[in-house]
């Protein structure tokens, strides 16, 4: 059964023999409008996950790459402050990392400007060393979990080595796990965007498509034709995110509807879903049920999305 996957392996001591949740992706400095001064931050849409799965109990790595310059620096020095092992982030001489920009309106909602041509992770994958262990290092992982961010900012020989690397983990017992969260600007068309996702979808055990992303992408308006259409690829649980009007959990047992957490005021809606995907990752990576980490998902992107920024302080600023 596939539930049965999901739970945390064990060694003869009782202490985990591999890491919870392996994340892949880029993490970038961010810069968000506060009173008309900028502040200094950091985010990423599979590492935004990562910070929250740690903070509600899991073990993760991130696989990354970074520079070898200051602000690269300081985002090691974060990311290691957030107890996200970096042991598997690639340092790319001379890279720089990438930036963005977030405003905010009146209503919460955001708009991005990003600096990312010369991301230091589209070199993750070049030929070396390090890509050469890449695969016993992901074999550690109990789950593994990427994005359309992550496949856009690779190059299509890149995709198919991951994919690779994806398909030996799975035959040896790992989880896949794939957001698509598809950004326009990131992909030479939609049709090359819906080329890769289904390739992605037909590799993953878990997959957190939203319906905006949906819309967006492929003009499909209803829950059913992007659950019938995951489900066709071989995808075994579904999350299907609504924003405020919650989350769809379909599995080959159940189908469950899940209403989002009421939330009087939004501040910032920046890593509503990333947060949501890390809540749900920690209950079912500890074999709790599909329901409860979808209500653990809802609870705490409602908390998110109630602060400015992609991570929410651990304590007030």
């Amino acid at each position: 059964m596939f539930c049965d996957r999901c739970v945390r392996r064990k060694s003869s001591s009782g202490a985990f023999s591999v890491t919870d949740l392996g994340v892949i992706g880029e993490c970038m400095l961010e810069l968000r409008n506060s009173a008309d001064q900028y502040k200094m931050g950091f985010g990423g849409d599979v590492f935004n996950t990562a910070v929250y799965a740690v903070r509600e109990g899991l073990e993760v790595t991130f696989f990354s790459a970074v520079g070898d310059d200051h602000y690269s620096n300081y985002l090691l020095d974060c990311w290691q402050r957030e107890r996200v092992s970096t042991g598997t982030v690639r340092v790319i001489p001379s890279a720089t990392p990438s930036l963005y920009i977030i405003n905010t309106d009146d209503q919460g909602e955001r708009s991005f400007y990003y600096w990312r041509d010369a991301s230091p992770f589209k070199s993750w994958l070049a030929p070396g060393q390090y890509v050469d262990k890449l695969g016993d290092e992901l074999q550690r992982c109990q789950c593994v979990y990427f994005s359309g961010i992550t496949l856009a900012l690779l190059s299509p020989a890149q995709r198919l080595l991951l994919f690779g690397l994806l398909e030996d983990i799975r035959a040896n017992g790992r989880l896949v796990a794939f957001d698509p969260n598809y950004r326009p600007r990131l992909w030479q068309s939609a049709v090359d965007a819906m080329h890769w996702f289904d390739q992605a979808y037909a590799l993953s055990d878990i997959a957190f498509p939203s319906i905006d992303d949906e819309v967006l992408l492929r003009g499909e308006q209803s829950s059913e034709s992007i659950i019938d259409r995951l489900v066709n690829l071989g995808v075994r649980e579904i999350v299907l995110k609504n924003g405020a009007s919650g989350s769809t959990v379909v599995t080959p047992e159940q189908t469950i509807k899940i209403p989002a957490t009421h939330v009087e005021t939004v501040v910032d809606t920046t890593a509503a879903g990333d947060s949501f995907n890390g809540a749900y990752f920690s209950v079912r990576l500890k074999g709790g049920r599909v329901i409860d980490a979808a209500e653990a998902g809802c609870k705490l992107a409602a908390q998110v999305i109630q602060h400015s920024g992609a991570i929410v302080p651990t304590s007030p600023a």
